[in-house]
Parts: C-alpha cells; structure tokens; sequence
C-alpha cells in the first residue's frame, strides 16, 4: 500500500499531522508514505521517521510571478514518479491543497465536506468526502479524518508522535526553562517588557536557567534586547540550531513558554511542560492540548499578564 499526505505547511500544522501517520501505520505497517510539502517546510517535513519521501514543491516561489505559475506547476508535474496511490489525502482542505492532490499525482483523493473543509470549494476535488466536527483543535479534528477513511476505532485522546531528534550538547545542572519568542505575526508576540519581567521573576523565584533562541535578525534583536535588560548570566541565547537538535533542545526543558508558533505545539506533542500564549488567534480552534502539564492562555485580542504565566509555571512545573 502506498499513501500520499497532503500537507504543504506551516510549521505546527505539519507537526499536527504528524500525529496521523502511526494511526495510518495500524492500517498495514508496512505501507509506504509520501509527503507534498511546500519546500520551505521540508526539514519539518524530514523530521518524522515515519515518512518514507518528501516531495518538496516550490509554492512560494512561483507566487513571485503568478502568470507563469500553471507553466511551472506542470513542469514540476513532469518530474513526479508515475507511482499509482492508493490513497491521496489533502488534510488541509484548501482550494490550492485540493487542487494539487487531484492535478499532479494519481489515485483516489480522500478530504473533508463542504461543511468541514477551510475552503469548502475544496471539496469538489475529492473523489471521497468526510465530515469532522470543526469544533475541536486541530489534531482531533485531523485523526478524525484518518479515522473515519481506514474506518479506525481508536481513542483520539492518545497522542503518539514520533520525531528524530540529535543531542544538542547544551546541558544546565538545575535545568531550564525555554521560551519561545518568535512568531510570524507581530499581532502574536507577547511585548519585550512582559518576557522581561516573567525573565526577573524566573531569576528571582527558581534556580533555573532561561533559554531562548532565534530564527531571524529581527528574532536575534529582540533576544539581545531581553538579555540587556536583564544583564544576569542566568539566560543563554542559543545560536541557530538544527530542527533535530532544536528537537532535542526542546524536550530536555523543564517547560517551554511559548507564543503561537510551530514548536510550541511541538513542545506540547512531545509532552514537553509547556505553556501557549495566544493573542491574536483562538486557542480553542489552534491551541495546544491542554493536560495538567499543558495550558492555553489568552485568545484572540485578549491580554496575557505575566502574572497569569508565573500562576501556570506554578502550577505546572514548580508545585
């Protein structure tokens, strides 16, 4: 048996989508998986033991020039294998999603209704469709789908999300805590001053270690920025790391406070303490899944204090 997963980004989705794969897995251990990502994502992609080819599509290029975009769409067309699926599933449910599992590859295409796909058009693409209850987060809903196509019973609660990681070498006697800082949208990050002050009472209040890390300049500026105002050696800003050593670093943390970016979410999957911060989007529809080592806080256009932070590491880390 051979399935293709449609799942051209971002980062936590990716990560969301990763838990289907061992649901997939108890269908015929030895199927083989393949994956369309868009090729910014193909070392997220690259991080799941379970998929056996990423086919990375270089989507955001060719938005450059959106003219020529149908020519390079069916040149990239040319360079596929022939290989027949037995299953294609588009787990994102947009037209665009849509469209490139039914275009390029051949085989049945498996996808959310009208009712439950982002884009309902998407629908019209699909040779079978599901519907899933959309009043869930984003990995019921996702396992729902594989669930209801392999006709699986299973209990949807347990998470098993496997990853490959490599030791990042770094290390604290009294352990760390991370914080995840950056995000793509300036409405989602939590200000300097707030970091800055959960930073002085995590200095104050616990014998641990603050670590942060960057991804961009504008990341390693704000980084600097907190470190200066803090100007104590209990905060270590990490140089770039690689996905499987950023794997490594996140689940050695005592907790990961994180902002809505994707490894949050990966700091939630791998059961990893972690608090989300949310302020431009709805946690009850994008959030991490809540346990008693996992909380959401805020919502969209709500405030975070950072009192309500030091009240979940209190509750989750230093009880």
């Amino acid at each position: 048996m051979r399935i293709l997963i449609i799942r051209l980004s971002s980062i936590g989705d990716i990560f969301h989508t990763f838990t289907v794969l061992p649901d997939i897995k108890k269908t015929n251990p030895n199927v083989t998986i393949d994956w369309l990502v868009d090729e910014n994502f193909t070392g997220v992609a690259n991080l799941s033991p379970l998929i056996d080819n990423v086919i990375p599509i270089p989507l955001r290029k060719w938005k450059k020039n959106k003219f020529t975009w149908f020519n390079k769409l069916a040149n990239f067309k040319k360079t596929l294998s022939n290989t027949k699926y037995d299953y294609i599933i588009d787990t994102q449910g947009l037209i665009k999603s849509a469209m490139l599992s039914k275009y390029l590859f051949d085989g049945y295409v498996f996808g959310l209704d009208r009712k439950s796909a982002r884009e309902p058009i998407a629908s019209l693409f699909y040779d079978f469709t599901y519907n899933v209850n959309q009043n869930n987060i984003a990995v019921p809903r996702l396992r729902g789908l594989i669930a209801k196509i392999f006709n699986l019973k299973h209990d949807l609660r347990k998470i098993d999300f496997q990853y490959k990681s490599e030791d990042c070498g770094i290390n604290f006697v009294n352990g760390y805590i991370l914080f995840l800082h950056g995000t793509s949208k300036e409405n989602k990050k939590w200000s300097l001053e707030n970091w800055t002050e959960l930073s002085n009472w995590v200095i104050n209040n616990s014998n641990k270690q603050i670590v942060i890390t960057y991804s961009n300049q504008a990341e390693y500026e704000f980084a600097i920025s907190l470190i200066s105002n803090l100007n104590s050696e209990r905060i270590t800003l990490i140089e770039k790391l690689s996905f499987t050593k950023l794997a490594d670093l996140i689940v050695k943390s005592d907790v990961v406070i994180g902002v809505d970016t994707g490894f949050t979410h990966f700091a939630n999957l791998t059961h990893t303490p972690t608090i989300a911060i949310y302020l431009a989007s709805d946690p009850g529809y994008v959030g991490i899944l809540e346990s008693d080592i996992a909380k959401n806080l805020g919502g969209k256009g709500m405030e975070v204090l950072v009192s309500d932070v030091i009240n979940t590491i209190k509750s989750i880390v230093l009880n």
